[in-house]
């Protein structure tokens, strides 16, 4: 935090924009006189000084203030909390990337303007994957390829660890490995500044990259990148009082973006009021599609009794906790069920809280002809799938909806559900065909399962890049409750992007080729001892690869901690005991759960692990499972005890993507 005048000298090297997302003192307190008090920045440069005042009774605030490039300022700051600050606007922003501002250097070893090897090296950080440069992080949004750069938008809280009103931030990458971090792009609705019983923001979104036209088209020949995203408003702590509608905005330099245009709202009194994240496709295929539109999946609920064959599901006699399967003979509907209940909390347990079967969380279509214009008429076609078998959850989340390998594949996060074995708001995906019913697409479920087996991998978002490939990221939430604030350290991180297909009936997920090439590192050493072998990854990231002779029962311990309450090490392993591999934790709140990876036979296991995140991969993709894990400082030691012969288990170090 910063203190009253305190003054701060540094050099703007190439940038002319100084950016400054401030709280006014007092911004928790209902003191009216701490609200309305004079809060300003003074900025000196080449012998002038002028002062910058937060809108009066504005409780935040964002300043984009003008400095010279290539000049030595001296920033003075009165009544306020600088809480995120950079250095942007240059020639060749898009390449550089701005400038973190360290504006409490008393606070922290960091110089003024520290680098990015400075400020990922730092306890609690992982090296390999995605985390913003400090402060909270959740969903990936208008995930995208756009003239030669990936790139990736973001929920972001520039103003503290937890979450708060939604902003977007952005970063681009040559490679889906190597990150560059952009200005903020997106902010929350100018009423949340002088209010603080509101609550909501720029909630997540997808993006389509089209031609000078507007036509969808291949990102390295696109003009601009169109981002279709959610306005939530809601009166703080009053769910009945929400309001979600999605809006669009056109990026054409890809770094700035234009007004938005609402363009969908609730279509009719039965949707809920969870109505938000649209996905836009337009790769769907099939004889209820035509490819002359553009396709929008939206998240919310419908009762079932508005949704044509749910109801028979949901009666006694085929009540969702006695199917082990899909029905396809039900158009829209999935029906199989993993047998959870309704839980607002990740540890939650069955009967806790009433639920409600009368209504299920469904994906609500939408398609608009092209060209993809800000003032599209888009046409509600009712829901593309609801999930009978899972109706205990409240609604699903990040909703995605694609054409991959002759199937169409949805894709949802279950809100305020746990599975039979314990797992809080897993993603899951329905594999079918796309059938008309009465003229509207409906999904027709053949198969289904869970994206992945482990814990906190949420808020998944897809895209298909300029190769062909149907590319996946996650958001780590932090279920396990593995991260601890500190200061100058980030709530949240991306998953690996992995590259999706679907064979044999079942989802594959396997990190992108660019991960191997640029992320693994020097050969370590395993040591062969009695009855196992192991390797200790002296910078806290490894990659293992195991190849199994035969399907027998191992452990392999990735990473062990500070003492349980038990009194012994926390630990994160990976067992296969009895024809069950599983992840198995000790000393997180997640030691419950039984985290089965759903797969009968294993021949090859892949574990990546980055400091704090675990990403296993089994029979190159067969199944994928997550978790986040806090070990002790310093080197890692990975050991691996098995019962049968491995063939092959080597080991290499994982690089740093910020170095």
């Amino acid at each position: 935090m910063t203190t009253t005048c305190e003054t701060v000298t540094f050099s703007t090297g190439p940038y002319t924009v100084l950016e400054l997302f401030v709280e006014r003192k007092g911004f928790a307190e209902p003191a009216e006189s701490a609200a309305s008090a004079d809060a300003y920045v003074g900025i000196s440069a080449n012998g002038n000084q002028r002062m910058y005042y937060m809108p009066e009774g504005h409780r935040r605030h964002h300043f984009r203030i003008t400095v010279p490039s290539e000049s030595d300022i001296a920033i003075a700051f009165d009544n306020m909390d600088i809480r995120f600050a950079y250095l942007s606007e240059c020639d060749d922003l898009i390449d550089r990337g701005v400038q973190y501002v360290n504006l409490n250097p008393a606070e922290s070893e960091w110089p003024v303007l520290p680098t990015t090897a400075q400020i990922y090296g730092g306890e609690g950080r992982s090296g390999a994957h995605f985390e913003p440069f400090v402060h909270w992080m959740n969903d990936p949004n208008g995930l995208c390829r756009f003239q030669g750069r990936y790139h990736m938008f973001y929920q972001f809280n520039p103003y503290g660890w937890g979450w708060d009103c939604m902003h977007w931030g952005h970063a681009v990458s040559r490679d889906l490995v190597h990150w560059t971090h952009l200005p903020v792009v997106l902010e929350p609705q100018p009423e949340f500044a002088d209010d603080p019983e509101l609550t909501g923001g720029a909630f997540s979104g997808s993006a389509v990259t089209v031609d000078a036209d507007g036509m969808p088209c291949e990102g390295d020949q696109a003009v601009a990148i169109r981002l279709f995203l959610t306005r939530h408003l809601e009166n703080r702590g009053h769910e009945e009082t929400v309001t979600e509608y999605q809006t669009t905005c056109l990026c054409e330099d890809g770094v700035h973006v234009s007004v938005e245009s609402p363009i969908v709202v609730r279509p009719n009194d039965d949707c809920g009021l969870d109505f938000r994240d649209p996905k836009v496709e337009c790769g769907l295929s099939g004889d209820a599609v035509h490819g002359d539109r553009a396709y929008m999946v939206i998240a919310s609920n419908l009762p079932a009794a508005s949704i044509p064959g749910a109801g028979d599901v949901l009666d006694a006699a085929t009540a969702p906790m006695f199917q082990d399967r899909e029905n396809p003979g039900l158009p829209g509907v999935a029906s199989r069920s993993t047998r959870g209940w309704y839980t607002t909390m990740q540890d939650g347990v069955a009967g806790q809280q009433p639920s409600d079967t009368t209504s299920m969380p469904a994906m609500m279509l939408y398609s608009s002809a092209k060209p993809l214009a800000r003032n599209a008429t888009w046409r509600y076609e009712g829901p593309v799938l609801a999930d009978a078998g899972h109706a205990l959850a409240r609604t699903f989340e990040c909703p995605d909806l694609f054409a991959l390998d002759g199937s169409t594949v949805a894709v949802g996060a279950l809100m305020h559900y746990r599975d039979q074995q314990g797992r809080f708001q897993p993603v899951r995906w329905y594999a079918g065909d796309l059938q008309a019913v009465e003229g509207k697409p409906r999904l027709s479920v053949t198969s289904s399962g869970w994206v992945d087996f482990g814990s906190g991998y949420y808020a998944t978002q897809s895209f298909r890049d300029d190769r062909g490939r149907r590319i996946v990221i996650a958001w780590y939430t932090d279920f396990p409750g593995a991260r601890t604030e500190r200061l100058y350290a980030a709530n949240g991180a991306m998953s690996l992007p992995r590259e999706l297909h679907m064979w044999e009936g079942r989802l594959y997920a396997k990190p992108v080729a660019e991960v191997y090439e640029h992320l693994l590192g020097a050969p370590i050493d395993v040591e062969i001892g009695d009855g196992e072998r192991s390797f200790l990854a002296a910078s806290g990231a490894y990659y293992a690869d195991l190849h199994m002779a035969d399907d027998a029962d191992f452990e392999m311990t990735l990473a062990t901690g500070a003492p349980a309450h038990d009194g012994d090490a926390s630990y994160v392993r990976l067992t296969r005991r009895n024809g069950a591999t599983a992840i198995v934790t000790h000393g997180l709140r997640v030691d419950d759960v039984d985290f089965d990876s759903g797969i009968d036979e294993v021949r090859h296991v892949e574990v990546f692990f980055d400091r704090n995140i675990a990403e296993v991969f089994l029979n190159d993709g067969e199944s994928a499972g997550s978790m986040l894990f806090q070990p002790t400082a310093g080197p890692i030691r990975c050991t691996l005890r098995t019962k049968g012969q491995a063939n092959e288990f080597t080991a290499r170090s994982l690089n740093s993507i910020w170095q």
